[in-house]
């Protein structure tokens, strides 16, 4: 049976000598070590490094013993009982010796921090008045009676008289007694049991994270790693001992922490291992009490470890996203946030829907997430669903064998679902699609399989699903043109980009960066706008979003003899462009009752952002506004117009 390895440290031979009786009456096996406090750290070193379990120590020691031995340690103070036991003996005492004067007033000075953490309940207890004193003052007020200090001593506590007098005011000691002495080993054994647990919870850990495929690294706020299985040893050609205590920066080069360690971020990065073996590391934090503490690594053979195939295969495709997060450029809090979501989200393989106007970015933040993730390595498949018609789509989607309709390929086609495998696709204005398509994406993104048209097996494929819209899915759900089960397969993660109009703040930055980029693509001179320009920009509603606003600067570009734009230029490419309002005036272009109609109804719907709100103001039904703008999109279509 394993014994409990206790120590304790006395302050003096009187300590130590009371102890010792004490222990030995309680039959506890205890050794007890007396130690000044110029040697009291050497002392617990050595009680550490010959096995002890957990020290036992006075109160006065306990925090400079704490910092230089690894084992747990118990404050020993004066308990409440020795207190009370003591200001008690002080009353007794100033009953007998001050007769003369009214008890009431005499004041009881308090020194000790056991002593003065009680103070109140000091007073309310035993009816004295009390001053708390940061020791034993040199020369007493004369309203302090009595001092009661603590000392560290054991003592009987009975018939208590004064120790000793400092300028005629007599102090009363409180030393640890028996009961306090008796919880402190109780609070030992408890803190014994605890470690033996946590040691067996970290051995059994420990193996866990031995027999598990995959490489374990843990590290701490410092960047330091502190633990490493055999797994991550031998993906990374190294061991534990040459990387213990090390900065990560040293061996996880590849690994950029800040996301991690600052902003609590998940994240998945690719890594080189030894013998330039492809690995992808899943970098998730440590969070205690709401803060971050650590981070650990968990590393895996990457998927793609046909990556030169697949370029070979696709590249030549576009299969290939080229956005990262940081390309989206934002001063809005909202923003921010979501973007944070969005990295959050890159870490897991759960479905995720983006929601949000046209030209707000949608793309951009699907390409950044699938090269914020795990899937970075493989291929990035869009597709717009409003650009299809329904049978094109579904062959598109889902490929189809030989012979499954007229025109078909000898050898049949792949599907972008299978085309997409180990990487995203990105389902584009997802609120297009018919319900009859919907019924076989529903299965394809529970299940991750398809099956071809015209074939008779199933495909497993392993993808990452990104859907999109500018259409308002609880609407269409209502309307029996979307289906619920659906909606909320595609919804499990979401996303809610705001349009320009909403975040103004963007603007200026937007258009320096657009500004410049144009300016290199183009090989002309940044624009510089006067300040009627930037008044326009600022209060121009922008329905078509950071889309509109590339194009109306790319047109200034091209249109512009110099670079100065003045409020004139933007009003006449504006004007030209779509709706305006200023000052809350409502203006349309110029045209037929027709086109005049679609103007006002989309900028309401741009101002409301419902369907039903935009026919109480129009003062028409709601079946009108939904029949119309399908009427719009549908001359879109037909058109090839592009939507602003």
């Amino acid at each position: 049976m394993q014994t409990d390895k206790i120590a304790l440290i006395a302050p003096n031979q009187d300590f130590t000598l009371r102890a010792v009786d004490l222990f030995r009456d309680w039959g506890e096996r205890i050794h007890v070590a007396m130690a000044s406090g110029k040697d009291v750290i050497a002392i617990a070193q050595q009680l550490s490094e010959k096995g002890a379990d957990v020290l036992i120590c006075y109160a006065t020691f306990d925090e400079a013993v704490k910092t230089t031995v690894s084992i747990p340690t118990v404050s020993l103070r004066p308990g409440v009982l020795d207190i009370l036991r003591g200001v008690q003996q002080t009353k007794n005492w100033l009953a007998e010796n001050k007769e003369e004067q009214d008890n009431t007033k005499l004041v009881v000075g308090l020194s000790g921090d056991s002593i003065v953490d009680n103070a109140t309940l000091i007073t309310d207890i035993v009816g004295l008045k009390t001053k708390v004193l940061s020791g034993v003052p040199a020369a007493g007020p004369d309203e302090i009676a009595a001092i009661v200090s603590e000392v560290p001593n054991i003592a009987a506590l009975e018939n208590v008289q004064p120790e000793f007098i400092t300028n005629g005011i007599p102090v009363f000691p409180v030393a640890v007694g028996r009961e306090a002495l008796l919880q402190s080993v109780r609070q030992a054994r408890e803190l014994v049991a605890a470690g033996r647990a946590n040691a067996a919870k970290l051995k059994q850990f420990q193996a866990i994270m031995e027999f598990t495929g995959e490489g374990i690294v843990a590290i701490d706020s410092r960047r330091q790693i502190t633990y490493m299985n055999h797994a991550a040893e031998k993906m990374l050609k190294t061991s534990e001992e040459q990387v213990n205590t090390n900065l990560a920066a040293a061996f996880l080069a590849d690994i950029n922490l800040d996301d991690t360690l600052h902003y609590g971020q998940t994240r998945i990065v690719s890594l080189t291992g030894g013998d330039q073996q492809a690995l992808a590391c899943r970098v998730v934090p440590m969070i205690v009490g709401g803060q971050t503490i650590g981070a650990v690594l968990t590393i895996t053979e990457a998927q793609f470890v046909y990556k030169d195939k697949w370029s070979k295969d696709h590249g030549g495709k576009g299969y290939k996203a080229v956005y990262h997060f940081d390309d989206f450029i934002t001063a809005n809090a909202s923003m921010k946030e979501t973007i944070a979501a969005a990295k959050n989200y890159a870490g897991v393989d759960s479905t995720i829907l983006i929601n949000g106007d046209t030209g707000t970015g949608k793309e951009i933040i699907a390409q950044s997430i699938h090269n914020y993730s795990r899937r970075s390595g493989g291929p990035f498949v869009a597709v717009n669903c409003a650009a299809l018609p329904e049978s094109l789509l579904e062959s598109e989607l889902f490929g189809y064998e030989y012979g499954a309709f007229t025109g078909a390929r000898k050898n049949g086609k792949k599907g972008l679902f299978e085309q997409a495998d180990q990487g995203t696709i990105f389902l584009d204005e997802i609120g297009e699609i018919s319900l009859s398509i919907q019924a076989r994406l529903l299965r394809v993104i529970q299940q991750r399989e398809i099956m071809r048209i015209g074939g008779d097996k199933i495909i497993p494929v392993d993808v990452g699903v990104i859907a999109a819209t500018h259409r308002d899915l609880p609407e269409l759900i209502a309307k029996g043109l979307f289906r619920r089960d659906l909606y909320h397969r595609l919804s499990i993660l979401r996303l809610k980009l705001l349009p320009l109009a909403a975040r103004q703040e963007d603007i200026p930055c937007l258009v320096e960066k657009i500004n410049h980029k144009l300016a290199a693509k183009l090989l002309k001179r940044p624009l510089q706008f006067s300040a009627p320009a930037w008044n326009i920009l600022n209060r121009y509603q922008w329905p078509g979003n950071v889309r509109e606003l590339e194009s109306v600067i790319e047109r200034l570009m091209i249109l512009k003899q110099d670079y100065v734009v003045t409020g004139n230029d933007l009003e006449r490419v504006l004007d030209s462009d779509c709706d305006r309002q200023d000052d809350g005036i409502r203006l349309v272009p110029k045209g037929t009752m027709q086109e005049m109609e679609q103007s006002i109804i989309r900028q309401v719907l741009q101002e409301t952002g419902s369907h039903e709100h935009t026919a109480k103001i129009l003062g028409i039904s709601t079946t009108t506004i939904w029949r119309k703008t399908r009427t719009f999109q549908n001359e879109r279509s037909n058109f090839k117009m592009k939507e602003e």
